[in-house]
């Protein structure tokens, strides 16, 4: 399961034709908003161990996978640095969780033991900044696989362990969004007042940010690049 998780080439997580991206969106259709939140305990950065259902007993609980390699989650990381300062007082905790390198390369290759698994997450908590907790998914990607193998992937699990929020892509703005309105939620419901819930599912695009995603696919080194040029071809942020 190792092997066939942490892939030691590029793969492009979603089918070049438009249409079949389309019906491929969904990052884990068994895993909805309303479902129990998958529970985990890992290890941290700072050599402490981490466990969801310990966070809910009296926070709601932000999940962000990432790695490395990941150029979406270098370019989403400064604005959830914000984000976090501004929620943390709140009753909200950010728990950010190592996934697989999306683009392996000589100087940061795929994974094939926990300790390699470990460092790596140090440099990139240090070279990104991460401010708050980088816990390391199993070598077998189980915590990821669980939610949704997608390279930059975001949950909002509620103190009461269900899942109220997921994305394929986390991005600051729409979290922000969606905190803001957790937050008044709590306000309401410790006020006693009745509420009815309500569900929204949507498809949005981004557009890459080709200098970041350039620096990023480079620094996992050169293999990284020729894998990024050959599945994107013209397209590429590398051409």
């Amino acid at each position: 399961m190792e092997a066939e998780y942490n892939n030691a080439d590029f793969r492009r997580p979603d089918p070049g034709d438009p249409v079949e991206a389309l019906a491929r969106v969904d990052i884990n259709p068994n895993l909805r908003v309303g479902s129990p939140a998958p529970d985990f305990d890992l290890p941290t950065t700072d050599g402490g161990r981490c466990r969801l259902s310990d966070v809910l007993r009296d926070k709601h609980a932000v999940l962000i996978f990432g790695a490395i390699t990941s150029p979406v989650t270098a370019t989403n990381l400064p604005e959830l640095n914000h984000l976090w300062e501004y929620v943390q007082w709140r009753g909200i905790q950010f728990l950010f969780v190592y996934a697989k390198e999306p683009h392996p390369g000589e100087v940061y290759p795929h994974h094939t033991s926990m300790e390699q698994k470990i460092k790596v997450a140090r440099d990139f908590q240090e070279l990104e900044g991460v401010r708050f907790p980088v816990l390391i998914d199993e070598l077998n990607g189980q915590v990821h696989r669980a939610y949704g193998a997608r390279p930059n992937p975001i949950f909002v699990v509620h103190r009461n362990g269900r899942l109220v929020y997921r994305a394929g892509h986390a991005q600051a703005p729409e979290l922000r969004d969606y905190l803001e309105h957790l937050l008044v939620w709590d306000q309401v419901q410790a006020q006693g007042l009745p509420t009815h819930n309500m569900y929204v599912e949507q498809i949005r695009f981004i557009i890459p940010d080709g200098p970041h995603h350039k620096d990023v696919v480079r620094r996992a080194g050169p293999k990284a690049v020729r894998e990024m040029q050959a599945s994107f071809g013209e397209h590429s942020h590398l051409t």
